[in-house]
């Protein structure tokens, strides 16, 4: 078997419901053994490939942000924004919707994380000032992207592992990008505000109430501050970042907001286990799959079929965003980031794309995938959150995709946007 033949069927596979990581792992051990290697060298590729410094952080910032939902600081982050003069404009609980995303992506790193944790209270809080329920969960949704692309990106530290390229220079190649999407979204939420006639974010509370709850704020917006500082000053890799957010998140929600315990402790472990336990079978199988592609040379004779279709820069760029989105509809972020980034990279170098550029771009296209029928995980988290129908969501969410696409753009073609401050800190 070659692997144009173990690329169509493990397709063909996902089509049929069978679940990825085995899909991978049985298509690479029929190849294995069709071309005369050894069944060990197979187990360890699969092994190897968890034997990272850089793979430590994806566990550590996912149980940060499960601590940080569980420990309170979701709460005071939502209450201190909206205190401040943002949340008293046109529209204000919804451009506070999206500055918190941010504030919260500097924590999570994660979509699911921002839309699991900071959601709820940003829905509930919508709706309680006026919101339309569906108004609500669009901005939510939207405003969640922003997660997994500013730092601690998850996704982008997968891309790094997988490209071999520096965990501190894709984490600050996310910054620029990440601020664009909060003003993108900002700028967008103010023009439908005023169309739709979203109400004031009128907040009665007295001088003192008001300073009680910003200071209560303050250990909130300080992790992402330790965090950038630590990621700016070049002194820490992604993986000691990773370990002072949880030693941050478990001092605070203690001690602080007092809404961590050991039971929420426990569910936090828990929760990171969980989900680890499926991310990491993935990682092992997906490295043996992408050992296949790479053995075979796969991402070679892809780069000869679509640079014979086109030589144009422009048109390349736009074939693999199309080729992306695509994949970011029907396959979740880490399989797709762990399949297609050595089919993908190659040819984005051939035509001069820095491989920092090139995984921003594709996290986002992914990530846009995650708020796109027919699979879409985030809109499937939020009609199961909300008990709304699936449809009525999509069509919320229609009109965010565009501020989303804007900036897509923006990354995919303007590679100062991503290089910049990388090359700056180092």
């Amino acid at each position: 078997m070659n692997g144009i033949i173990g690329l169509v069927l493990f397709f063909v596979l996902i089509f049929l419901g069978i679940p990825v990581a085995y899909s991978m792992v049985f298509i690479a051990g029929i190849f294995f053994m069709t071309n005369g290697m050894s069944m060990m060298v197979l187990v360890q590729k699969m092994g190897g490939s968890l034997n990272s410094v850089t793979m430590l952080a994806v566990p550590t910032f996912i149980f940060a942000g499960c601590l940080m939902n569980n420990g309170g600081l979701s709460d005071s982050l939502f209450k201190s924004i909206l205190t401040t003069k943002i949340g008293k404009l046109k529209g204000g609980l919804a451009h506070v919707n999206v500055v918190a995303s941010l504030v919260f992506a500097g924590m999570s790193g994660a979509a699911l994380a921002d839309l699991g944790g900071l959601g709820q209270v940003e829905m509930r809080a919508m709706r309680e000032n006026g919101y339309d329920d569906y108004d609500s969960i669009a901005v939510t949704l939207a405003s969640s992207a922003i997660g997994p692309i500013f730092p601690p990106s998850i996704p982008l530290l997968m891309y790094a592992l997988v490209a071999s390229v520096s965990g501190i220079k894709i984490l600050l190649a996310g910054i620029i990008p990440g601020i664009l999407l909060m003003g993108s979204l900002m700028v967008f939420v103010a023009a439908l505000a005023k169309k739709k006639d979203f109400p004031y974010g009128n907040i009665s509370i007295s001088k003192i109430e008001k300073r009680r709850i910003q200071l209560k704020g303050i250990p909130a917006f300080l992790a992402p501050v330790i965090l950038l500082g630590g990621l700016l000053s070049g002194a820490y890799s992604p993986t000691e970042l990773a370990c002072v957010a949880v030693v941050y998140s478990v001092i605070i929600g203690m001690f602080f907001y007092k809404g961590l315990d050991g039971k929420r402790l426990i569910a936090s472990a828990k929760e990171t286990s969980e989900t680890m336990s499926n991310t990491l079978f993935i990682l092992c199988g997906a490295a043996a799959f992408s050992f296949m592609l790479t053995y075979d040379q796969i991402p070679q004779k892809l780069q000869v079929i679509i640079t014979s279709i086109t030589s144009n820069k422009i048109l390349l760029i736009m074939l693999a965003n199309i080729m992306l989105l695509i994949v970011g509809m029907v396959m979740d972020t880490g399989i797709s980031i762990i399949i297609f980034t050595p089919i993908l990279l190659p040819i984005m170098k051939s035509i001069g794309m820095d491989p920092l550029q090139m995984g921003v771009m594709m996290v986002l296209n992914l990530v846009i995938g995650l708020y796109t029928p027919p699979f879409g995980t985030c809109l499937f988290m939020a009609t199961s959150m909300t008990k709304k129908p699936f449809e009525r969501i999509v069509n919320a969410m229609t009109p965010y995709y565009l501020p989303l696409i804007i900036v897509l753009l923006l990354v995919a073609y303007i590679p100062f946007l991503t290089t910049w401050l990388p090359n700056i800190v180092f």
